[in-house]
């Protein structure tokens, strides 16, 4: 049986004001390191690369579900040895790979090292609310995790312009500072993580059967659901451009500007919003309220196309918006839920296990089903998934009636 250490005391605002600084820079390095490359990569593969559009989908789809593959040895070693060195670990890993990029000659090395960059994606956003969480007292959880969400955003912001004035010039060579700009930026945030006080970790559990873990209906269940209103990350970067140019009359440069909106919503309301995922019982009511906006999403997008563009293009922006509050509310709820449902004695590796929906609906089974049935099937299919998801809105409620009956008896 494992023996852990556990550390009573609830950290104190001070000790919130000593690492918060450290984390939310360590996180605005990481991600604009990812946006670096996140919005022109399809670009990379396809014109420096020279891969098909295909063969991209289907190592992006390999990658992702590897990524979920490999959830459970990495939860072994969070679980094994604390969040804080197996993300120093990641982070290294996630350098290597993003300089692999340049040494892409054909599909093959694409798959190795997309599949690694998978697996570190999923990794590192789990790990990091673990080191966070861990040392936030509980009221404070769902603003700690507003203002690290907003910081993720200005990030990939940040990023995204750099990336855009860095390739103005139209020339391939553009690529390799961003991609070494990147790798960078996760060496930096190693870097940061490592000169953290490892005295700070709070749980660490020596042995943790993650095997448990994957027997848990409780977390199968979550995971499940999770990943089905995750799917607004799919149907924001595959299905809604795809349907834009090709079902309606809307210019395809108002993709970039709808793109724009849900952004600058992202960043602005992510914090004013934390009180609505701020308990475990709003929080299921945050998860509730983002599968009805995904489906009211999902319907205005059917309805675009019956418009002429300057109707489709408002129809096509209140869907956009639809979908960025259902975003705002589901990563709100699903960071207060994983941490208070997971296990105190496996915390990181509970969360690790948990983050595979996101990779599920992003990168494995999301792209597909936008591409084979929501949009092969065009408004019939738009229709069906607003049906699923407003079916799925009732998930909360039953849990929560299951939770107050169980209390009650």
């Amino acid at each position: 049986m494992g023996t852990s250490t556990t550390l009573d005391r609830q950290p104190t605002r001070p000790g919130l004001r000593q690492f918060l600084p450290l984390v939310q820079g360590a996180t605005l390095i990481e991600w604009t390191g990812t946006g670096l490359f996140l919005a022109v990569s399809t670009i990379y593969f396809v014109k420096v690369a020279h891969l098909s559009t295909a063969s991209v989908g289907t190592g992006l789809t390999i990658g992702g579900a590897v990524a979920v593959a490999t959830a459970v040895p990495i939860a072994r070693l969070a679980a094994r040895f604390g969040p804080q060195p197996v993300l120093i670990g990641v982070m290294l890993l996630r350098a290597l790979a993003t300089v692999g990029y340049l040494r892409v000659d054909g599909w093959w090395s694409f798959l190795l090292v997309v599949a690694v960059i998978a697996v570190t994606e999923q990794s590192s956003p789990p790990l990091v609310q673990s080191y966070v969480g861990a040392r936030a007292p509980q009221s404070l959880r769902a603003k700690v995790m507003a203002v690290q969400r907003t910081v993720v955003n200005l990030g990939i912001s940040l990023g995204g312009l750099i990336a855009g004035v860095a390739l103005g010039s139209g020339s391939p060579d553009a690529f390799r500072p961003l991609l070494i700009g990147g790798a960078l930026a996760y060496v930096a945030v190693a870097a940061v993580y490592a000169t953290a006080r490892r005295e700070e970790v709070v749980t660490v559990v020596e042995g943790a059967r993650v095997s448990d873990l994957l027997k848990d209906r409780r977390l199968l269940g979550f995971t499940a659901y999770n990943a089905l209103v995750s799917l607004w990350m799919p149907v924001l970067n595959v299905a809604f451009p795809l349907w834009l140019v090709t079902e309606t009359d809307v210019p395809e440069r108002y993709v970039g500007i709808l793109y724009a909106v849900n952004t600058v919503l992202c960043i602005a309301l992510q914090y004013p919003l934390n009180r609505c995922y701020s308990t475990t019982r709003r929080a299921w009511f945050s998860y509730a309220a983002a599968a009805l906006l995904l489906g009211a999403g999902a319907l205005a997008f059917a309805a675009a196309p019956g418009f002429g563009a300057r109707q489709a293009l408002l129809v096509l922006g209140a869907a956009v918006v639809l979908l960025t509050f259902a975003e705002l509310l589901q990563v709100g709820a699903s960071w207060t839920l994983s941490f208070d449902l997971a296990p105190e004695g496996s915390r990181s590796a509970y969360l690790v296990l948990f983050n595979t929906s996101r990779t599920v609906a992003n990168r494995v089974a999301g792209p597909v089903l936008m591409t084979g049935v929501v949009l092969a099937l065009g408004t019939a299919g738009w229709i069906a998934l607003a049906g699923v998801l407003l079916l799925g809105s009732l998930v909360p409620f039953a849990t929560l009636r299951a939770a107050r009956t169980t209390d009650g008896g």
